[in-house]
């Protein structure tokens, strides 16, 4: 916990190969693999007090979002996660990583919105508005420090020198449950139970993702669309 209350949990980088390769592992068996994870982990990160940390984290994704994959795999039904895109993988990793520890999320409207106004944005930027939610203390600074380049692996950002970042390219999304994801991340984190399907396209999570928002036919497993007085409808969860 932080100074303001907000749940963080979140000091080291999750490399997004581990937890692809972890998630693919689930799907198929089922078990969550520990000790295989560990392994995996000490190819990207070194000493083995900083690997089992990273580790704990990975873990504690599969275990909190163990309905979301759940979903996934029902959705995939034949297609294995392994042959989804990378940008379709590297969404559903973003949006584990967000519903887990929703700082990241946090982060990443952050930087959406200091975007719509100028082109790049600096360190000094990012933590004055994380730390505007979270407090200002070594913690958030730590989870700070961690996330960047875990966001810059997903694509969403760029660093374009030190301590200067830039937006990164949308993540092109394949598959409708991947979509259906992106959406349930977005109004299970903004802390509305709904949002407005004309203002999809205006909010700044979506600033990460190429979508097709007349794609939503097909929703029905993690949201609902109902209709309303004026415009398009909403989406609910």
């Amino acid at each position: 916990m932080d100074s303001k209350g907000k749940y963080i949990g979140l000091n080291q980088r999750i490399p997004f190969d581990v937890l692809d390769t972890s998630i693919h592992n689930y799907i198929v068996s089922g078990v969550i693999d520990r000790g295989n994870i560990l392994q995996h982990m000490l190819e990207f990160t070194s000493g083995i007090n900083r690997a089992s940390k990273a580790t704990a984290y990975v873990v504690r994704i599969l275990i909190r979002q163990e309905r979301m994959i759940g979903v996934l795999k029902g959705a995939l039904k034949d297609t294995l996660y392994s042959s989804l895109k990378i940008d379709d993988r590297k969404a559903i990793a973003l949006c584990l990583i967000s519903l887990t520890y929703p700082i990241t999320y946090d982060l990443l409207i952050a930087l959406a919105q200091g975007f719509k106004v100028q082109d790049q944005i600096n360190k000094q930027f990012i933590n004055e508005k994380v730390m505007s939610i979270y407090g200002s203390n070594r913690t958030v600074d730590i989870a700070i420090d961690a996330l960047l380049p875990m966001i810059i692996e997903l694509s969403t950002i760029k660093r374009d020198k030190v301590s200067i970042y830039s937006l990164g390219s949308k993540l092109n999304i394949s598959f409708n449950i991947v979509y259906e994801i992106v959406v349930y991340t977005d109004i299970k984190l903004s802390g509305s139970k709904s949002i407005l399907i004309d203002d999809l396209a205006h909010r700044p999570w979506y600033s990460y993702f190429a979508l097709s928002f007349a794609n939503r036919d097909s929703f029905g497993k993690l949201i609902s669309q109902k209709d309303s007085a004026v415009g398009k409808g909403y989406l609910t969860i």
